[in-house]
């Protein structure tokens, strides 16, 4: 990963703009167009994916890092695909896979990445969340090709369709609508979240820093020697805690619900349902795990905290994940089981 010459203590996060993440990008060495009569995205060059950037302004406020594989996995692939993309989830943190059934009878396969900007980023935090979204696109694209793409298929890419391709994402619908049918709208149900200055310096983010915030949510918690924070929140089973080593460092929030379920009778039926968060969301990931021989969904965020972070970023990113974490397992058990595992309070 990329290093900085400036101390993370020594900066204040400012405002992230599609303009300052394409400065970063050509800092890093990634080339990124941008239309100038609609700059309402970035799309980087990149060879076996194409890959847009955008703002989304919904709760949580996000920088959006979005790759498509540039060639689709055969539909005859399609429960092999769906546990590969499952396993990945489950144990890599960062972006999240997802397909969807392109309109060729093939699978689209896509990562998506959120990263949280409403309190900004630093010049060190930028650059190393596009560093390590970039670097796992690059990383599952390699593993996908080799176990699904046939080998006399698995090279290159004319220039020509390349810059037909990145053409496409540039100007044709946005990305973050790929979720609904050609036409469609996206509801908008809530006032869009703005940027919000703070000036304060950079910290090392510890499991320590995490039950900060749910002592001032006066959440009771339990911390185990291993810094896995046991929490629950309107009937759902929450673990936070903060994974790495010195070089890569993440924040996480997880969701789980037990849903009961077969792990091998109802595997696919309870993943497609997962699948479809993964490409509507920006908040939360899901992934299904097997214990025991039933599955469990979870539900998950991730702040990439090796630069360290304020305290009023890691403030939003736990509150805001424990909701969208929420929101994830309310909507798939709700189509699965019919009822929502989550106990809402009652209004």
């Amino acid at each position: 990963m990329g290093k900085h010459a400036a101390a993370a203590d020594a900066q204040h996060p400012t405002e992230v703009t599609l303009e300052r993440v394409a400065e970063a990008l050509r800092g890093l060495g990634f080339a990124s167009v941008q239309r100038d009569d609609a700059p309402d995205r970035l799309v980087v060059a990149a060879l076996s994916f194409t890959a847009a950037v955008w703002i989304d302004y919904r709760q949580p406020m996000a920088l959006v890092v979005d790759t498509a594989e540039r060639i689709p996995t055969d539909f005859e692939h399609a429960t092999a695909l769906a546990r590969f993309i499952n396993t990945w989830n489950h144990d890599r943190v960062g972006p999240a896979a997802s397909y969807r059934l392109a309109e060729s009878g093939d699978f689209t396969v896509r990562m998506r990445r959120p990263i949280h900007i409403k309190h900004g980023l630093t010049d060190e935090q930028l650059g190393a969340e596009l560093v390590d979204t970039l670097a796992h696109a690059a990383s599952f694209s390699t593993k996908l090709r080799t176990r699904f793409l046939d080998a006399a298929l698995d090279h290159l890419l004319p220039p020509q369709l390349l810059r037909l391709q990145d053409a496409e994402v540039l100007n044709g619908r946005h990305p973050s609508l790929r979720h609904l049918p050609r036409g469609g709208r996206e509801d908008i149900v809530s006032a869009p979240e703005l940027f919000a200055p703070l000036d304060a310096a950079l910290r090392p983010v510890a499991p320590e820093t995490l039950a900060g915030v749910l002592d001032s949510l006066d959440f009771r918690y339990a911390m185990n020697e291993s810094g896995i924070i046991a929490t629950g929140v309107n009937g759902v089973p929450f673990a936070l805690t903060v994974d790495g080593d010195s070089d890569e460092t993440y924040a996480r929030v997880t969701g789980m619900w037990d849903t009961g379920l077969d792990a091998d009778e109802e595997f696919l039926r309870l993943w497609l349902v997962c699948n479809d968060v993964n490409e509507r969301a920006t908040g939360a990931a899901a992934y299904l795990h097997e214990f025991d021989g039933r599955l469990h969904m979870h539900a998950e965020a991730t702040m990439l905290a090796t630069a360290g972070a304020a305290a009023e970023q890691v403030e939003e990113f736990t509150v805001s994940s424990l909701a969208a974490c929420l929101a994830s397992i309310d909507y798939v058990s709700q189509l699965v089981s019919g009822r929502s595992a989550v106990e809402w309070p009652n209004t």
